[in-house]
């Protein structure tokens, strides 16, 4: 097809689109597309599709500079999204290229972006490096222009929604990049509807001071065009007055009023000759406008002979002008001005004040595809890659929440760091809507949902799969946890039992009881008493043939209760009942409750003060039942306790309020 029908809708707009010199090589892959979407069934299934899709385009193409892959793939993408194209169509019939945009696209798409304020960095990471075409992220840039360029035409809950995103993600985006042109109508367009009373407000102030700015730059001008002039420099003066938003900035930044904003506009010399002494040459007309205006050395900016590491160059100065009036002058190259206009400069970094590291080369690498788009078509080679990825990917979970981890990890190592409890109990992951096993490695961008069962434990084969030094150990752990279960409650029968012989619990006797059960250490000696493997009964005579020399009074505590408070004695017996034994047991009152004769109580067995005695209705019992299930024995108390018994007291004084009894 050599010409479109100028009948079609919005034909003549693509006809201008299609015929722009900068699309010589691409224009059959274009007039395809358009074509395409011209088709009466396309058309009216997708009525807003034509005069959006244009406009964008031509975003791309004089904004960018982007190539007609890229404008194709803005085409296709709401036709491709509802199934008019499949995947191997757009690649069979336009190029793989446009297949690799739009599956970006959708990705994308599938970002949930409403949570994006929780953490910013992480999702503009995530969009920038979610596809390995970063020609992704630059139509997302434009459809987020065109966005706020109609937003009357947005119904109102999600006119909210798109300034919010384009200022918190976007914005941010094209400043990062270089995308100066861009970033500044952001700025503009999300002032205008977020703040406009104050951006109606310096619209109308500079409306009224246009006149006397207009006359003031021209009066400025005219001495340094007469001098370039003289001494045969080739230059192009351009004056610019400062954006709205920039100059809201400097009124907070310096608390002036508008009228105290010196520098509410710039004048910009642009040598149009390609020298070898460029450079010198810039000096030589700082030198004249110098001669002509006095400068203020302090505002002096050299990033000619030092350009930034972002490969920005100009050289500005202030200079005192007519009536005493500061004016800012830049002077650079007719190439240091399309560089820093098209986008590959980096203004944000001494603007921002940020640091370079590792979001320095991810900014770098995209600048640099930046600069020369038709040589690699935004595709990013594997040596880019290493400069542009770090080792991090970014998870969604169902609400939103997005969660950093290292590339690599799987659906137990997220299960981990979403919380250990979650960890120990993940059965697998639904991840985009899929149920995935639990060694499924995750993806940057994922949405993914943990599963959970109560009776799911760890097991040896997940350190198989995960990947984390943290979640190995975590497992390990848990696996150590899950041998020797019953280790605490067979320490405690082991103490006891010790205790009640008049003997030391110390180092010494665990391992003369290890060493006559056979056991290769004392967790084993715990664990088989704590199962029941072993008889407590054989303690006496393992131990008795090894009696210590100096027997010393049986304790629990560092700290011990008097001799009434800890047991219930009437004469030299006991009166409780503990696990429906004739044992005795070592055992002690609750401070937290101090039971007493007639309450209903239970046995708790501490890992270090022996057995407890609670009250069922002590303020602790619902955690200690809930959380240590297997370390509660049923207590009662014995029948017929006589008149003396002694029991552990906690006096209590209340004292009455200052206003009761007033009158």
């Amino acid at each position: 097809m050599n010409e479109l029908d100028q009948n079609t809708v919005y034909g003549s707009h693509w006809q201008n689109l299609v015929t722009d010199a900068r699309l010589s090589e691409g224009r059959p892959l274009l007039e395809k597309a358009i074509s395409f979407i011209n088709l009466d069934a396309v058309r009216s299934e997708f009525p807003s599709l034509i005069a959006a899709s244009c406009e964008i385009s031509y975003i791309l193409l004089c904004e960018m500079d982007q190539d007609a892959e890229t404008m194709v793939a803005v085409i296709l993408k709401d036709p491709f999204d509802k199934g008019k194209l499949s995947l191997q169509q757009v690649i069979d019939q336009y190029s793989p290229g446009v297949g690799t945009l739009l599956m970006g696209l959708q990705k994308i798409d599938r970002f949930d972006t409403r949570k994006a304020h929780t953490n910013v960095e992480n999702f503009i990471k995530l969009l920038l490096t979610s596809s390995d075409d970063i020609r992704v992220i630059l139509i997302r840039i434009a459809k987020r222009l065109y966005a706020l360029r109609h937003i009357e035409e947005a119904p109102e809950i999600q006119q909210a929604d798109i300034l919010t995103e384009a200022n918190m993600l976007y914005l941010p985006i094209t400043h990062r990049i270089g995308l100066y042109r861009l970033k500044t109508e952001f700025e503009e367009r999300i002032m205008r509807y977020a703040k406009p009373d104050i951006y109606s407000f310096i619209e109308q102030k500079l409306a009224d001071t246009h006149a006397d700015r207009d006359r003031f730059t021209r009066d400025f001008i005219r001495p340094i065009e007469e001098t370039l002039a003289e001494h045969g420099f080739n230059c192009e003066i351009r004056r610019r007055t400062k954006s709205i938003p920039s100059i809201y900035r400097k009124m907070q930044a310096q608390k002036v009023e508008f009228e105290k904003v010196y520098d509410l506009f710039a004048i910009r010399i642009i040598l149009n000759e390609i020298v070898e002494s460029e450079k010198a040459d810039c000096w030589k007309i700082y030198s004249l406008v110098t001669d002509i205006y006095t400068p203020n050395p302090r505002r002096l900016r050299d990033w000619i002979s030092f350009p930034k590491s972002t490969g920005y160059e100009s050289l500005h100065s202030t200079v005192i002008g007519p009536e005493g009036r500061w004016v800012e002058v830049q002077i650079r190259t007719r190439q240091m001005d399309e560089i820093a206009e098209k986008g590959v400069a980096a203004h944000w970094k001494y603007k921002a004040g940020e640091k370079g590291g590792e979001e320095t080369d991810l900014f770098t690498a995209i600048r640099e595809m930046l600069e020369s788009p038709v040589n690699n078509q935004g595709v990013i080679t594997n040596k880019e890659k290493r400069a542009l990825y770090s080792d991090e990917i970014f998870i969604f979970t169902p609400k939103g929440d997005l969660k950093r981890l290292k590339n690599g990890y799987t659906v137990l190592d997220f299960a981990f760091e979403v919380h250990t409890t979650i960890g120990h109990t993940c059965t697998g992951a639904i991840v985009n809507g899929k149920i995935v096993p639990l060694k499924h490695t995750l993806r940057n961008g994922d949405t993914v949902k943990i599963l959970t069962s109560k009776n799911q434990k760890p097991n040896s084969g997940w350190l198989e799969f995960v990947r984390s030094p943290r979640n190995i150990a975590r497992v390990k752990h848990a696996l150590k946890m899950e041998q020797y279960k019953d280790a605490d409650l067979g320490k405690e029968i082991i103490k006891n039992k010790v205790l009640q012989l008049e003997m030391e619990f110390s180092d010494l006797v665990i391992q003369k009881l290890v060493d006559a059960f056979e056991c290769e250490n004392y967790l084993e000696l715990y664990q088989r008493f704590g199962e029941g493997k072993l008889d407590p009964l054989k303690i006496k005579k393992m131990l008795m043939e090894h009696k210590p020399a100096a027997p010393v009074a049986a304790r629990t505590t560092e700290e011990q209760f008097p001799e009434a408070m800890s047991k219930v004695v009437a004469g030299d017996k006991e009166f409780l009942i503990i696990d429906n034994s004739h044992e005795s047991y070592h055992y002690q009152f609750a401070k937290c409750c101090s039971p007493v004769a007639g309450n209903k109580i239970f046995a708790f067995v501490s890992v270090y003060q022996g057995v407890k005695i609670h009250r069922t209705d002590c303020p602790n019992s619902r955690q200690l039942i809930m959380r240590y299930p297997y370390r509660i024995l049923e207590a009662r108390w014995k029948e017929g306790l006589p008149k003396e018994t002694v029991y552990p007291a906690r006096p209590e004084v209340k004292t009455p309020s200052k206003n009761r009894g007033k009158k």
